[in-house]
């Protein structure tokens, strides 16, 4: 065979090892996983923290556990940040508690409003959990609320990501919010309309 076949497979070699070693050396932005966050959206969320990493300087951790053995899940997400470098921003769901919260070091605080993400009507998390059944609900909210994060970041410090979900990010949200609202508005009526009639049979 000619050199120049082995010199392909060569290169070929080293580009899979170095980009499986970025891999291995992000996988420290998953602090815990408990199987909830399928190796998939792993794989995903690794990759967006990475460039964010790269390109902004932010740790963006996560963490999924499937209890903190009921504790407050600010406690629980105080005993990991000495764990984590500065700056950064945590991601934290307890599956048992049915709690999820973030939380920012000094410096990134003003870059993410909390609040938004987190809301049970306009957020990227919690209407997914809310809305799906089975552990896969637990990976779509968990890399979709990552994402979010990502791409709040990546605008407020004017940098772009390749990685970002963007688009599709917002999309999925916005046809879980039609489901919950248009869920919501059919059982009202429903029963608005079985008054109405109890009250006319009376």
């Amino acid at each position: 065979m000619s050199k120049n076949f082995y010199k392909g497979w060569f290169k070929a070699a080293l580009i899979y090892l170095f980009a499986f070693s970025s891999l291995y050396a992000s996988s420290d932005l998953i602090i815990c996983n408990d199987d909830l966050v399928n190796q998939r959206a792993i794989g995903e969320i690794v990759k967006i923290g990475t460039e964010v990493k790269e390109k902004t300087g932010i740790s963006l951790y996560l963490c999924a556990k499937k209890s903190i053995n009921n504790q407050k899940i600010k406690d629980f997400e105080k005993s990991l940040t000495s764990k984590l470098h500065k700056p950064f921003i945590l991601l934290t769901m307890a599956s048992n508690e049915q709690k999820v919260d973030i939380i920012t070091s000094h410096k990134t605080t003003k870059l993410i409003d909390i609040d938004e993400i987190l809301s049970p009507f306009t957020g990227t998390i919690i209407p997914i959990l809310t809305s799906r059944k089975g552990k896969d609900k637990y990976s779509a909210a968990m890399l979709n609320g990552y994402a979010d994060i990502a791409d709040r970041v990546a605008n407020k410090l004017n940098v772009k990501l390749n990685s970002s979900v963007g688009n599709t990010n917002r999309v999925l949200v916005n046809i879980l919010r039609v489901i919950i609202y248009g869920t919501f508005i059919y059982f009202v009526i429903m029963y608005i309309r079985k008054k109405i009639l109890y009250k006319k049979r009376k």
